[in-house]
């Protein structure tokens, strides 16, 4: 029983033995099968790492052929692994970089473990060449990869992004170099950072003497330049006028546009500028005004001459007005009395020649009314016959006008500066004034003259006339003047170039009708006071059509012009200027009074012992009731007829009063709605050898 159980028990050990050995032999296997499994999965891992990557990888032989390529391969190149793999990489390779990527492989199987990279052109596989940045690693030693293995990825777009980046900025570079305005930008510390061809030329500084330099050195108030600055960081831009200051020292206004910079993240960098020198634009804009000035200051003078036949009063206005415009410190003028004796007429003195000079006459002033002729002075330390006392007040120019009326000089308006060479280039202006102090002095003496109640109504008349009537015409041009001048002035930056363009040319209308006005009003009261003095000469009268009609041909384009004349005309005897001036009168008023498309004709043809010239248009024609005032002063057609603009009214008085100074006569036909013609005689020449025919 014993030896049955102790064999039993022998087996329970023996059976415990081998399932320890079972479980053991479990144990081992389990747990390689456990590590082959971790394998797997580590495997699986790292083979989804490589075929999920957005770098494509391929493995290759020392001899360059293609073993293994990822999913990411095909995507970047077009080829599927049947077609690569076995494929020499090289032939895929653009032949100018295949000599690098043959360099870098030997290097890799020189080097083992070294990790090379290279920038290379690979072609696609619709044909196309990409650009690829690699880098390769030899794991030929490695019994898991037994390769070279390359990482690359397609910076073709990066590469055509930098490219354009690159011609973006050179574009860029070029526009700021080619640039006519100054382009200047500054960092967060206001150091100049950029500084173009433009604003060298403008500041006189190069480009390397300005970089790094703090941009006060351009403003000719560094407290400006921090407002700008601060001003434009603030509201992102700014357009304001400044004045900067060149190398040399000089100052000048500029009209700057800044911008404040950012970068990519939108931090404040800098500010940029553009700036454009104004320094033209604001000479015209003082011109304009002080050519307003002017213009206002004739306008007063003409008014007081007007309004009043107190000689010491107008003469007072003269010197006013004429020193204002002309920025005198001393103005006189200088009369001459019936004994041939010269007087102070009137005088103004500026607030700076204190005590006023002591005024005489002297050596200039002799000079100016015995030659007839203007003086001008640029420099009185030249010249040794000016005033001591003007000398000694700090006068270093001035000017001397004669004021004339008919053929003698009466008198003499002068001008003082307290710096040289002021008055040479205003010497017209000048002489305007002297010639409305002709017109006072010359009105003053004839109303003393008048002796009869019947003279002075008459001279109050014509003032009340020519006041009436001459305010008016020059109210409107006046009134255009200041009209475009103010919306200049106080809109300029507002304005187009075409609408500045289009400002000046009314104001320079304008000045050209204030000018015709005042002029025709001269000429008017020479021609009626004293008499015209012609220069007559032996003239063909042909000639002086011919000439006419072609300029104003250039003139009114749209009119036609047709000339008549007799063969073999006669010479007369006339003054071609003056004859010139009654045709140019004649020939515009047919154009301003006839519609574009229709004819004026000229003609002229011998008559007896006169040459008849006759000026026929087609225009609107003239009432029966007006035919007797058509050469009064101041007549003018019905408003809103004229087609071009009317006149004063004062071009047909004026032709009529030289006609008959000639001794010839004017008249006029018309037919309202047919037309005008208008005529004039000359008388012939008195026969005498070679004066008849051509």
């Amino acid at each position: 029983m014993r030896d049955k159980d102790k064999t039993k028990e022998q087996l329970i050990s023996e059976l415990v033995e081998m399932r320890q050995r079972i479980s053991e032999s479990e144990t081992s296997e389990t747990q390689g099968k456990r590590a082959e499994e971790a394998l797997q999965r580590k495997e699986a891992y790292f083979r989804s790492l490589i075929e999920n990557a957005s770098d494509a990888i391929v493995i290759v032989n020392g001899d360059g052929t293609i073993r293994y390529q990822s999913p990411s391969y095909e995507r970047v190149l077009g080829y599927t692994p049947e077609e690569e793999i076995g494929r020499d990489m090289f032939d895929n390779i653009h032949p100018d970089d295949a000599t690098d990527v043959a360099d870098g492989l030997a290097r890799l199987l020189e080097h083992p473990g070294e990790i090379v990279g290279v920038e290379v052109r690979a072609r696609h596989r619709d044909g196309s060449w990409h650009t690829l940045e690699a880098t390769a690693n030899n794991l030929l030693h490695d019994p898991a990869v037994e390769g070279i293995v390359v990482n690359f990825r397609d910076i073709t777009e990066r590469k055509r992004a930098e490219a354009e980046l690159k011609a973006a900025k050179e574009y860029a570079r070029k526009l700021i170099d080619s640039s006519l305005d100054m382009i200047i930008s500054v960092d967060q510390r206001r150091r100049i950072v950029e500084f173009n061809p433009a604003a060298e030329k403008a500041f006189g500084y190069s480009r390397a003497e300005v970089l790094g330099k703090h941009v006060n050195l351009l403003y000719a108030d560094p407290s400006e330049g921090r407002r700008v600055h601060e001003a434009t960081v603030r509201a992102g831009r700014l357009t304001s006028e400044i004045v900067n200051k060149r190398k040399n020292g000089q100052t000048f206004p500029s009209f700057l546009a800044a911008s404040a910079m950012q970068d990519e993240s939108g931090e404040f960098v800098g500010v940029m500028g553009v700036s454009l020198d104004i320094t033209e634009r604001k000479q015209a804009e003082e011109d304009a005004a002080r050519r307003h000035r002017e213009l206002a200051a004739l306008h007063n003078v003409l008014i007081s001459i007007t309004q009043t036949l107190d000689l010491e009063e107008v003469l007072r206005e003269v010197v006013a007005q004429a020193g204002e415009a002309l920025d005198s410190e001393y103005t006189n003028i200088v009369t001459v009395n019936e004994d041939n004796s010269l007087a102070i007429g009137s005088q103004s003195f500026s607030s700076i020649l204190s005590p006023p000079v002591r005024a005489r006459p002297h050596g200039v002033t002799h000079r100016v009314i015995a030659s007839g002729q203007p003086v001008v002075i640029d420099d009185v330390d030249a010249d040794e016959s000016t005033n001591p006392a003007l000398v000694a007040a700090g006068i270093k120019s001035y000017a001397g006008v004669p004021i004339k009326t008919k053929d003698a000089t009466i008198g003499a308006l002068f001008v003082h500066s307290r710096q040289p060479n002021t008055f040479r280039d205003r010497l017209g202006l000048l002489m305007g004034f002297a010639s409305q102090a002709a017109i006072a002095i010359e009105n003053a003496r004839l109303y003393k003259e008048a002796s009869t109640v019947g003279a002075l109504r008459e001279a109050d008349r014509l003032k009340t006339e020519l006041l009436a009537n001459v305010s008016h015409e020059l109210r409107t041009p006046l009134a255009s003047i200041k009209g475009y001048c103010t919306s200049m002035l106080y809109f300029y930056d507002r304005l187009s170039d075409e609408d500045k363009r289009d400002s000046l040319h009314e104001i320079n209308q304008a000045s050209d009708r204030l000018t015709e006005l005042i002029e025709n009003l001269l000429q008017l009261s020479r021609l009626e006071s004293a008499g015209l003095h012609a220069e007559k000469e032996p003239s063909k009268i042909e000639s002086i059509i011919s000439r006419a009609v072609e300029d104003m041909e250039q003139k009114a384009k749209g009119h036609h012009f047709a000339t008549h004349a007799q063969e073999s005309l006669p010479v007369v005897e006339a003054d071609p200027g003056r004859i010139r001036q009654v045709l140019d009168n004649l020939l515009s008023n047919a154009v301003k009074y006839s519609p574009e498309g229709t004819e004026i004709s000229v003609r002229c043809e011998s008559k007896g012992q006169e040459l008849v010239v006759s000026v026929r248009d087609q225009g609107i024609g003239i009432a029966r009731e007006d035919m007797d005032k058509v050469f009064d002063r101041f007549y003018q057609s019905t408003p809103g007829l004229c087609q071009n603009g009317g006149g004063a009214g004062l071009g047909l008085t004026i032709c009529k009063r030289i006609v008959e100074a000639h001794g010839g006569r004017m008249w006029a036909e018309s037919k309202p709605d047919k037309g005008s013609t208008f005529r004039f005689s000359l008388p012939l020449m008195a026969e005498k050898s070679g004066d008849k025919g051509r």
